[in-house]
């Protein structure tokens, strides 16, 4: 599967399976094995240094899950609940995309045809 940014971006669940350079199909996939004991929580973020950012998803006591989206550079936060798992995947995957070393480097292939 096509990763992400195709760049150093990893998803790694509370059970420890990490996934390199993770699709949207994979982040919804990780999304599905999670349950209420000892996997409650994944972590997606990049290997490179110098990029400050993360996203996590969790499951909540009350049931649905929690999204954290955060990036230091630029100052985003976000954190909301949600119970559709699609839509986490496809928020989660174009928030990385939005990223702005993403940016940068998709510019660049663009341009090199």
């Amino acid at each position: 599967m096509t990763g992400i940014d195709g760049s150093d971006v990893r998803l790694e669940p509370e059970s420890g399976v990490v996934i390199d350079e993770p699709s949207e199909d994979a982040i919804f996939e990780a999304m599905g094995d999670r349950d209420s004991r000892d996997n409650t929580f994944l972590t997606i973020e990049p290997t490179a240094s110098g990029q400050e950012w993360y996203a996590t998803i969790s499951a909540v006591d009350a049931g649905g899950v929690e999204i954290e989206l955060r990036d230091a550079k630029t100052r985003e936060h976000k954190l909301y609940v949600s119970n559709n798992c699609s839509r986490i995947a496809t928020d989660v995957t174009i928030w990385i995309a939005g990223r702005p070393a993403f940016a940068q480097r998709h510019a660049h292939r663009l341009e090199s045809g």
